[in-house]
């Protein structure tokens, strides 16, 4: 248990990692916005999203096996790191190719050279995923921290650099080789990784990751696809305009995952303490965990709603103003993005990795659905549109599983009850947009809060329960 809790605690920094980086992907392209025009902002979008779905794949899923074996097995890290590399090194030359190529046949011209430095900056990536998983396993979060870092710094400064210079996409992807040739060298010559040699490198050990892959391979490429393939549809289905406009706005939507994410960690250490040794009082916080957060979270997303016009203004030039329709689906994903990774970790900590597959799975067939029926008509916003219906039907079937074998309360009334005070909350932003954001700001909030009280949700006391609900669920989580 005491080591289960060291894997979680890892894996948490490591996440964090990853989230400070994403204020230098964001300020890179928000940069750009302002530099370049929307077809080569779209370019940019669409390849960057290929490389982050790429990203996840050299280890075919076989991260967290990784590094629990080095964290138990300190005298095998030398032969895990070997055998992890080989494993690795083919995967990843399999997906440059098929990056360079797709970007070659698929969009020819202007996007063929940037997708062959794409797909050659996924070579490096074979090494850095293994060592990074190693560090993990060492609980030396703090370094993959700092080269991440060092690696997104010298990515915008370099990118931007070159942009000021009139080099362009080549340019920013000539920038992204340059710092993961950086971040390959920086694990390198890490102390706590050892040198590879190929005497260490066993069959036994090579046809057993092998056996392992199926089940979290599946896992990862589906929540791979699930994140990363609505870029990738609206460019085929659209253009690279209607990319940048959507792009606009996701990329808000991905700065906006860092709270779910924080949230999430936070309530997760309990109920994984919770689960094998309070099984009630797991499902009692489970309950108020997505409860408060699907009555609170919605509220907040009425209020990011009213106010995307007047942001996506802000940040952006007039060109892609059309992205605040899609932010305001987006603000709702949001919510629902972060009581699909309480669920989702929930699924996980049951050892319930099928019906995770599977939950995933029926997500990813939705999204597709919609993507086909509502990208070509409605460009960015009908995307964004098929993104918070498919993240509705993967927390629907999250939540079906939690009340099938977990025993949570099948509160399909309150569902219907919240539903009810949602839409009335959205009415009220459509119609008092008319008058402008600041009136919509306060109408819909309002609206849907009075909603909340007068269905009942929060009880007779509204104030009292909510109190209660919030000290039960923040004692809990500090047990």
């Amino acid at each position: 248990m005491r080591s289960s809790n060291k894997l979680l605690h890892a894996m948490s920094s490591s996440m964090g990692a990853r989230l400070a980086t994403a204020l230098f992907n964001y300020g890179l392209f928000w940069a750009l916005s302002r530099l370049v025009d929307a077809k080569t902002l779209g370019a940019f979008s669409l390849l960057m999203n290929v490389f982050q779905l790429a990203l996840l794949l050299p280890l075919l899923g076989m991260a967290v096996p990784l590094i629990r074996r080095i964290a138990t097995s300190e005298q095998d890290m030398g032969n895990e790191v070997t055998n992890a590399v080989a494993f690795t090194a083919p995967v990843s030359v399999i997906l440059a190719l098929s990056v360079g190529g797709w970007g070659h046949f698929s969009h020819e011209g202007e996007l063929a050279l940037p997708s062959w430095l794409v797909a050659a900056s996924l070579l490096p990536t074979a090494w850095t995923t293994v060592a990074e998983a190693t560090l993990i396993g060492r609980e030396r979060v703090a370094d993959v921290a700092r080269f991440t870092f060092v690696e997104a710094l010298l990515r915008t400064g370099l990118a931007l650099v070159c942009v000021w210079l009139g080099y362009g996409l080549v340019g920013i992807f000539a920038s992204l080789l340059a710092a993961r040739i950086v971040a390959a060298v920086l694990f390198a010559f890490h102390p706590e990784i050892s040198l590879q040699r190929p005497s260490q490198w066993h069959r036994l050990s090579f046809l057993r990751n092998c056996r392992e892959v199926p089940m979290y391979f599946s896992i990862t490429l589906v929540s791979a696809l699930t994140t990363r393939l609505d870029v990738i549809a609206l460019s085929h289905l659209a253009g690279l305009r209607d990319v940048a406009i959507y792009a606009a706005a996701s990329r808000l939507y991905d700065a906006a995952q860092i709270l779910p994410t924080v949230l999430a960690l936070v309530i997760l250490p309990a109920l994984a303490r919770q689960f094998v040794s309070a099984p009630q009082q797991f499902r009692d916080t489970l309950e108020r965990s997505v409860r408060l957060s699907l009555i609170i979270g919605l509220g907040l997303a009425l209020i990011a709603s009213a106010l995307s016009g007047p942001l996506i203004a802000l940040l952006y030039k007039p060109d892609v103003a059309d992205a605040a329709q899609a932010l305001r689906f987006f603000a709702f994903s949001a919510v629902l993005a972060m009581i699909d990774v309480v669920l989702s970790s929930t699924m996980l900590a049951a050892s319930a990795q099928r019906h995770d597959l599977r939950s995933l799975l029926f997500g990813l067939l939705v999204l597709i659905a919609s993507l086909w029926i509502l990208a070509p008509r409605f460009g960015p916003t009908g995307t964004a549109a098929a993104v918070a219906i498919a993240m509705c039907a993967r927390v629907g079937a999250r939540l079906s599983w939690a009340v099938r074998h977990l025993g949570l309360p099948a509160a399909w009334h309150d569902l219907l009850r919240l539903a009810i005070a949602c839409a009335i909350g959205i009415g009220t932003l459509i119609f008092s947009l008319r008058w402008g954001a600041l009136a919509a700001l306060f109408a819909a909030p309002i609206a849907y809060a009075a909603a909340v009280v007068l269905t009942g949700l929060l009880g007779r006391h509204p104030i009292r329960e909510l109190r209660r609900d919030i000290a039960l669920l923040t004692n809990g989580a500090a047990i």
